[in-house]
């Protein structure tokens, strides 16, 4: 249906969601494995200035993504998505560039995820803290899978990891490009330093 419908929580702690998920049952679609970014754009911003994205992304396959621009239904952010595999991570990143894109910024992260019935439970270990992330097919369901998980709904988030980067260097003064483990190895992330609340409920 080329439609993404997902929304994001930050963590204090994995434990405590990886014992829910054991309790429901739920199936392992992937194991926890290393995930590296590229998002590509014209030199002009073309794609940033619609809020539009180009993606690479290589784990255990290479996965080219073009996302639509966001928007808000029942406080869920709804986008375009169209994702297709392809075969090879460099040559499509000289294939891009050949077409005129460049990097414009790299992330990394390492994900596991599980799934009950429609509904993907994404657990990302991220540079600057631990998330979860649910997609599924509304608005409602999502609701209904945060009251499961015990998050609370009014810190959900509604903003890419990219957008949360560039939080992170207006509050702090930082200046990162990348959104990698080599730039926070060092560095302690409070959530106000993404504008962020921890979603667990103790």
């Amino acid at each position: 249906m080329d439609r993404e419908i997902e929304v994001k929580f930050l963590l204090r702690d994995q434990a405590p969601l990886l014992r829910k998920i054991a309790e429901l049952g739920l199936t392992c679609i992937q194991e926890r494995v290393y995930e590296k970014n590229l998002r590509f754009d014209l030199p002009d911003g073309h794609l940033v200035s619609r809020k539009q994205v180009l993606r690479l992304r290589q784990d255990n396959q290479s996965r080219l993504t073009f996302k639509g621009p966001g928007v808000l239904e029942e406080d869920v952010l709804l986008r375009k998505e169209i994702e297709v595999v392809v075969s090879d991570f460099e040559g499509t990143k000289r294939l891009l560039e050949a077409l005129g894109y460049q990097v414009v910024m790299m992330y990394e992260k390492y994900r596991a995820n599980y799934q009950i019935d429609s509904l993907v439970i994404s657990v990302d270990e991220m540079p600057f803290g631990l998330f979860v992330e649910l997609e599924g097919e509304s608005p409602a369901q999502l609701r209904q899978a945060a009251g499961i998980f015990g998050f609370d709904w009014d810190a959900r988030i509604n903003l890419s990891y990219s957008a949360l980067l560039n939080a992170f260097n207006q509050n702090t003064g930082r200046k990162f490009r990348d959104l990698s483990f080599e730039n926070f190895s060092d560095l302690k992330v409070n959530p106000n330093d993404l504008g962020l609340r921890f979603a667990d409920l103790v």
